[in-house]
């Protein structure tokens, strides 16, 4: 069904979204000299990425 296949895609960003979430945290508190991150584009982009997830969520259930 459609809207099976639309959830395991969710649930796939979801994940991605998480490990990116835990990448930049790491980079926030690096341990040595490691290339500058743009933490406010990171964010925004992981926002970004949230809200599309929500937005399929609501596409599947409606």
């Amino acid at each position: 069904m459609a809207s099976d296949r639309m959830m395991q895609a969710i649930g796939t960003l979801e994940r991605a979204v998480s490990r990116l979430e835990q990448d930049v945290a790491g980079l926030i508190a690096p341990a040595g000299p490691l290339p500058a991150v743009d933490q406010k584009a990171a964010r925004a982009a992981l926002r970004s990425l949230d809200d599309l997830i929500d937005t399929l969520k609501g596409h599947a259930h409606g």
